[in-house]
């Protein structure tokens, strides 16, 4: 485990503050509900897509040490399809380039290792999008922390999320970014 790569570790410290709790109470395993987890795979999507426009090779290195050995634009073929089919389209918000994660296929509870990998996928394709259309990553991160602050309800177990970023600016998301990657990088040594 000393060589783990970037998106799992992001995917794990963003996953890491959901709101868990056992199913059937005494027993089982700890869950989230989707619709929390939702909001963490938008800001690790965003993640991904800050370094991306902050650093690309830094971006670049963290997919090719993710797929190693393979390339990591063979690796992620599929995902690279989906974020070029979203864009011929015209999406230009998380949701349009995801409508599926907000349907109610998703709306389950997830284990805490479900919710790692939900997050992480979402890491990964912001690296993608980012590296693949910047000026699409762009425009959505600087309407992502522009975002009005509030609350939502999610419609589940009486949970609510506070919607916005935890950044004020997209500057302020660069610099979020490079401190995970940096982090990353340390931990590789």
């Amino acid at each position: 485990m000393n060589n783990i790569p970037f998106h799992w570790y992001a995917g794990q410290a963003l996953a890491s503050l959901l709101p868990y709790r056992k199913k059937r109470l005494i027993f089982g395993p700890k869950v989230c509900e989707w619709p929390a987890v939702m909001y963490m795979a938008e800001a690790g999507f965003f993640a991904g897509c800050s370094l991306s426009l902050a650093d690309k090779p830094a971006a670049e290195e963290v997919l090719t040490e993710a797929t190693a050995p393979l390339p990591w634009r063979d690796a992620f073929s599929e995902g690279i399809g989906y974020l070029e089919r979203g864009h011929t389209k015209g999406a230009t918000t998380f949701e349009g380039f995801y409508p599926e994660i907000t349907s109610n296929e998703f709306n389950i509870a997830r284990t805490a290792e479900e919710c790692v990998v939900r997050v992480a996928q979402q890491v990964v394709q912001g690296l993608m999008l980012g590296i693949l259309f910047p000026e699409t990553a762009l425009s959505m991160l600087k309407a992502w922390v522009t975002q009005p602050e509030e609350w939502k309800d999610l419609g589940t177990g009486g949970l609510r999320v506070k919607a916005s970023p935890l950044v004020a600016s997209v500057e302020e998301a660069y610099v979020r970014a490079r401190t995970i990657y940096e982090e990353w990088r340390l931990g590789q040594q």
